[in-house]
């Protein structure tokens, strides 16, 4: 094996446990600093052995120089125990393999660690720190082979082999800090881009809790503006509505509580009834939008395992979506019906608006798309996700200037219905 050999492999040695300790920076989402630190300074050591272990010199059977990398870095990264750890397998190394004196080798890693210390105090940039290490490592290797000119002889190597694995020496420290600079600078990044998500995530949550709460609100808002306080009737009809709309409200803001994820509660429900209350409560606003209603809804009980509220959510959505796809100077028809069939069911909102254009579909389920001057964009997006979390399936058809078809497909299994009961 010859010398460019053994310098490649000793940095693949020194590289390898380190770039494991980076990945893992960059892939933990539950890393603290004092673990990412113990990482490190585990790193640090297996280099050292890795090092120490395969990076053989031909003759002595061992590395000389290269395995002081890890040690500079642990001084750059201030890891005072992995100084300490590795100055003392230094010291035993060199004493026990090359038969340097006790005295000399002690002073020597004292001054490393009083030159680490001054840099330190005086708050001098690293790349100075890294220098001084190098240049004095090689310093003292050369004054042990000026006063002991056997070392040659032991290690196998010419005085040109050695000048040439000080030189390399030298240029591997400037390399394997460069690398480890690079790879914080990346992994600073990927913190800043974890950061800039999770406020990407906080921002989603306020748009879908602005666009959520907006729904009933607005149906509060359509009642209020046609209740007469003074007509028993109206307080009679519409006090109930009203009530049921606040409730699903707390409902919206308790599960945002939650900040992403969509939970739902499933229930043993009948969905024929769930249609028929919540078409209901849209017949006065059909009637002031000039809106025909074709609602075939079976009075037969028909159970499924739902969320009641959640896909009240959903409807209430497509209907209001269908009723603002329809221009005021057209008749508007609204249709909801729905089919069992072999092991689901499906729910149909059919309307005769605007329609929706082939380019606008393909992204009509990602969140923010909306072709509203007001809108959000999470309406369609936060069905979705409804229907998905019941296992079940949302599709759209459309064409522009005929209308929309939203169909709803729920799973349903007289069996799953027994067991939940």
């Amino acid at each position: 094996m010859n010398i460019f050999e053994i310098i490649i492999i000793d940095l693949i040695f020194i590289i390898f446990p380190l770039t494991f300790w980076i990945l893992y920076q960059n892939y933990s989402k539950t890393l603290n600093m004092k673990k990412s630190e113990l990482l490190l300074d585990f790193a640090l050591i297996s280099s050292m052995y890795f090092v120490m272990k395969y990076g053989m010199n031909p003759v002595l059977n061992a590395p000389i120089l290269f395995f002081n990398i890890p040690l500079i870095i642990a001084y750059l990264k201030n890891r005072k125990f992995s100084i300490v750890v590795l100055s003392i397998i230094s010291i035993c190394y060199y004493h026990f393999y090359l038969n340097i004196e006790w005295i000399f080798l002690i002073v020597e890693y004292i001054f490393y660690y009083l030159i680490y210390l001054f840099v330190e105090k005086q708050k001098i940039e690293n790349k100075v720190l890294m220098n001084c290490l190098s240049l004095f490592k090689l310093l003292f290797i050369f004054l042990q082979v000026l006063i002991n000119d056997a070392i040659f002889e032991q290690i196998g190597y010419t005085k040109l082999d050695f000048a040439l694995i000080c030189i390399s020496f030298y240029l591997a420290v400037q390399f394997v800090v460069y690398l480890l600079q690079i790879a914080q600078d990346i992994l600073g990044v990927h913190l800043k881009f974890c950061e800039l998500e999770h406020q990407k995530d906080i921002t989603d949550s306020l748009f879908q809790i602005t666009h959520e709460i907006k729904n009933p609100i607005a149906v509060c808002k359509g009642y209020l503006d046609m209740f007469d306080v003074n007509n028993i009737e109206h307080s009679k009809k519409y006090v109930p509505i009203l009530k049921e709309e606040m409730d699903r409200l707390l409902i919206l803001l308790q599960d945002f509580l939650s900040v992403h994820k969509i939970q739902v509660d499933r229930d043993i429900i009948d969905i024929n009834l769930l249609l028929e209350d919540m078409l209901k409560s849209f017949f006065p606003i059909f009637k002031v939008r000039n809106i025909k209603a074709n609602f075939s809804i079976d009075e037969s009980e028909l159970y499924i395992l739902a969320d009641y509220n959640r896909l009240r959510q959903v409807l209430t959505n497509l209907i209001k979506n269908s009723m603002e796809a329809i221009p005021e100077n057209r008749n508007g028809m609204i249709s909801v019906y729905l089919k069992k069939y072999p092991g689901n069911i499906k729910i149909y909102v059919e309307d005769n608006g605007e329609g929706i254009s082939k380019k606008d579909m393909e992204k009509l389920k990602s969140p923010f798309f909306t072709t509203k001057s007001q809108g959000t964009g999470l309406g369609v997006y936060l069905c979705n996700e409804i229907i998905k979390a019941h296992k079940g399936s949302i599709k759209y058809f459309s064409k522009e200037k005929q209308g929309t078809k939203v169909v709803i497909t729920l799973p349903y299994n007289k069996k799953d219905i027994k067991k939940f009961s």
